[in-house]
């Protein structure tokens, strides 16, 4: 064998070895990633993935208008925000807004005070509607209704809010999709007053609750419903109940043209009353909850042709309805909406 064919045998020998080099690096790395993928998902199947952005209330609340009408003909919370509550943090790009519906007085442009306390707040100038934020990341909502109504609110009339809120954009779950979605969050009532005049107090149109809603909507483009959505509701304080419920509740939502849809929620909180002024912690499996909602809104007509693949949850709120002259507050933490594939 002459040198020129030995040159060439080593050459594709040494060319050989290094490609069954290379191919077996390929197939580790790949192997790698798929590893890294494997320790995600089961990562994610063991902690969930979190859905509520900002827990901790880091970048502070957009402001609210005092009519939610301005941001229908206004073009979108965007918009006619009116301010940034910022808590002295970092409040650049709010993903809570701050809603202030039907008030007497404008909680923009309020100044920031220290509290005794520790905590950091804001007030409106007629001391209605007042929002503090404490060290340990907990927020607390206090509506004074006895300084909104001048006379015991008749029916028809609107109420003030003070709700904190959120949109859920290309986080929104699909219900159908999720092996669970745990929600929870803690609760203590801090301040009860009843300023109503003797004799004046109507269950049926007076109270101060301060109940949780999610939006559940159809999405499926092709669906029959695409577009139908409820009201789904977990209650916690509200006036005239010491107990929690263990019936569901349907309403009809006069402003939205929505229905409501409340679980019993002693499911969610247990057999507790908030007016004993300590913490409780609720949480639940919604997806199950949502599958009940849909029966009983069939019942409805509603979400006919709808099954749990076609509905996503898309917003949540979570605060004060005072229909009736009341001085309450109430303060919350650790909200977590959380979907495990």
């Amino acid at each position: 064998m002459n040198s020129e064919s030995k040159n060439n045998i080593n050459y594709f020998a040494t060319l050989f070895v290094i490609l069954t080099l290379l191919i077996f690096i390929s197939c580790k790395e790949k192997e790698s990633v798929n590893d890294i993928n494997k320790v995600e998902n089961n990562e994610n199947e063991l902690s969930g993935v979190e859905i509520i952005e900002d827990n901790t209330f880091e970048l502070g609340f957009a402001l609210t208008p005092l009519d939610p009408e301005t941001v229908q003909q206004g073009g979108g919370h965007e918009k006619t925000s009116l301010d940034t509550l910022s808590f002295d943090r970092n409040g650049n790009s709010p993903i809570w807004r701050l809603a202030q519906w039907y008030s007497k007085y404008n909680l923009a442009n309020a100044e920031l005070k220290t509290e005794i306390d520790g905590s950091l707040s804001y007030a409106n100038e007629g001391n209605s509607k007042r929002v503090a934020l404490y060290p340990d990341n907990s927020l607390l909502l206090e509506v004074n209704a006895s300084k909104e109504y001048d006379k015991p609110r008749s029916e028809g009339e609107p109420w003030p809010h003070l709700l904190i809120e959120q949109d859920f954009h290309e986080n929104s779950p699909i219900v159908g999709e999720k092996k669970r979605i745990q929600f929870s969050f803690e609760l203590k009532l801090e301040k009860e007053q009843n300023k109503m005049e003797e004799g004046t107090f109507n269950p049926s149109l007076h109270t101060a609750q301060s109940p949780c809603y999610f939006i559940i909507k159809n999405i499926n483009e092709n669906s029959q419903d695409y577009n139908q959505q409820i009201w789904f509701g977990i209650a916690s304080y509200d006036y005239r109940y010491t107990e929690t419920n263990t019936k569901e509740r349907i309403s009809w939502d006069i402003g939205t043209n929505t229905y409501i849809y409340q679980i019993p929620e002693r499911q969610f909180w247990g057999n507790i009353s908030f007016q004993d002024k300590k913490w409780h912690k609720g949480e639940a499996d919604l997806k199950p909850l949502i599958q009940r909602a849909i029966i009983a809104m069939q019942e409805k007509s509603v979400f006919m042709n709808t099954t749990l693949d076609d509905l996503s949850i898309t917003y949540m709120n979570f605060g004060w309805e005072v229909p009736g002259t009341f001085d309450v507050a109430v303060r919350v933490k650790n909200f977590s909406l959380k979907v495990f594939d």
